[in-house]
């Protein structure tokens, strides 16, 4: 991801907070602590009580004052059952510190790699060994190696035997995590207010 793409991506998150301003302006009757329910409103129906705790829960972090909460949170169950969950918080403190590592570049880099991203889901989604991975995500001898050392030095892929492979809980939170946000700039999850009309 080039500084152009984070320029766009910023861009993005500017319309889409306007729009929100905005759509609390046009309405009188919607007080603050009523947003969480009408965004939660958007979320699939068996995920509308969490995501409204969640939001309330957020904003109550940010009590009275100005501010950004955002939490990311995933669990996935793996081969023989193993359940591994995960959550990450942020807020803009948190980002600060982000936007100011020389090494973001780098990071966003790491994963900006669609043939990167196919063999991770290939390892997160079950595949056993290196043959599998490969054929799975597509990728020539050579590509899989060279992503897969890519993956191992970033600490989201671990060797668990001899040509076997493993997705981290880094690598899992980072994949999904990359991917939803991906899919919400690429516009296909739409922003709660644009489903209104």
């Amino acid at each position: 991801m080039t500084l152009p793409d984070l320029a766009q991506v910023e861009a993005q998150l500017r319309r889409l907070a306007d729009a929100l301003a905005a759509f609390q302006r046009a309405s009188p009757g919607l007080e603050a602590e009523e947003t969480p329910g009408l965004v939660a409103t958007a979320a699939p129906p068996g995920l509308r009580g969490l995501v409204s705790q969640v939001l309330r829960s957020l904003e109550a972090r940010i009590g009275d004052g100005e501010g950004v909460q955002v939490l990311v949170a995933g669990v996935r169950r793996g081969p023989g059952g193993h359940t591994t969950a995960w959550y990450e918080a942020f807020a803009e403190e948190d980002a600060l510190k982000i936007l100011g590592n020389p090494g973001l570049v780098r990071s966003l880099e790491l994963v900006a790699n669609g043939e990167r991203l196919r063999l991770l889901f290939a390892l997160v989604s079950g595949a056993s060994g290196s043959a599998e991975a490969m054929a799975r995500s597509g990728l020539s001898q050579g590509q899989f190696y060279h992503h897969l050392r890519a993956l191992e030095a970033a600490g989201m892929v671990r060797k668990v035997g001899r040509d076997q492979h493993e997705p981290t809980v880094h690598g899992t939170s980072t994949l999904f995590t990359i991917l939803a946000v991906v899919d919400y700039i690429a516009g296909r999850t739409p922003f709660p207010e644009e489903e209104a009309g």
